[in-house]
């Protein structure tokens, strides 16, 4: 059952990206699961910093670990996004 699930998700999370990434696509379809890909790395994000503000009343070494690990988590998404999109913008100039 476990691997039927993890073959589910993996299929439609490479199909998403595929979608995403693909230039002969619409805008109107792959802005919206660029979109969704978005939100859904973001919610998790989010989640662990909350699971860490939660935990910090009973463990505080473990909260702030967790916490740590959500900031890290953060600021490398927005790192590598902002790499992403100078790239891209870098190459549009280039053509």
């Amino acid at each position: 059952m476990d691997f039927v699930f993890e073959f589910i998700f993996e299929l439609i999370a490479e199909l998403g990206f595929e979608l995403a990434t693909n230039k002969k696509v619409s805008k109107f379809i792959r802005y919206p699961i660029l979109l969704l890909y978005i939100l859904l790395f973001c919610f998790v994000i989010f989640l662990i910093l909350f699971m860490g503000i939660s935990i910090i009343k009973e463990s505080i070494i473990g909260g702030i670990l967790i916490i740590l690990l959500g900031v890290f988590l953060l600021f490398g998404s927005i790192i590598k996004l902002r790499k992403l999109y100078i790239e891209k913008f870098r190459s549009k100039q280039d053509v």
